[in-house]
């Protein structure tokens, strides 16, 4: 009898357990799942693309660069990390265009300027394209830190770039990059 009095006792506490009794989870907002923007060679690119977080760490998935290239420095930061929609993001001056600490640059990839721009997906013909900033989508990015000696760049960014297979406007938002780069 006592063995049957626990049993029932048991099969009551479980089943007066209920999910409903649990409080609801508070939505996370996408920024806060961002890493903080810092300025130490975090080697780091991330941001939120249409809302949703897009965070690259490591060299594994950052890369950038500030190279004497055809008769000037060429500055690129990409942040690659296949999702549904972006496969990577990059950032870049063109045409020997100054990069310097505490500055904004515009990004509408004119030739002497600043650029950014994304590798798209298409899941249906399984074709990736590349779609940059215009004279249209524009964004902005500034430079926090740009340390020559010791490689460190950091800085924050924006755009909006065109979905080339749907035409839809891609909001960047909230970016943020902190990495070493080669010389």
């Amino acid at each position: 009898m006592k063995k049957l009095l626990f049993i029932l006792a048991i099969i009551a506490l479980f089943i007066s357990c209920n999910k409903d009794d649990d409080p609801t989870p508070t939505p996370v907002n996408p920024v806060e799942q961002l890493p903080p923007a810092t300025q130490n060679g975090a080697v780091m690119l991330a941001c939120t693309v249409n809302g949703i977080p897009y965070i690259c760490k490591d060299y594994s998935q950052v890369t950038s660069y500030y190279q004497w290239v055809n008769g000037g420095y060429g500055f690129v930061i990409t942040g690659r990390k296949k999702t549904s929609l972006i496969w990577s993001i990059f950032l870049s001056n063109l045409g020997n265009s100054p990069i310097e600490s505490n500055n904004t640059y515009i990004l509408n990839s004119n030739n002497p300027g600043y650029g950014a721009g994304a590798d798209v997906v298409d899941f249906n013909s399984n074709t990736i394209e590349r779609s940059k900033t215009t004279a249209t989508y524009t964004g902005e990015m500034t430079i926090t830190k740009f340390d020559v000696q010791n490689e460190i760049v950091s800085g924050t960014f924006w755009f909006d770039i065109q979905n080339p297979w749907t035409g839809e406007k891609i909001e960047i938002r909230d970016g943020r990059f902190d990495t070493r780069f080669s010389q």
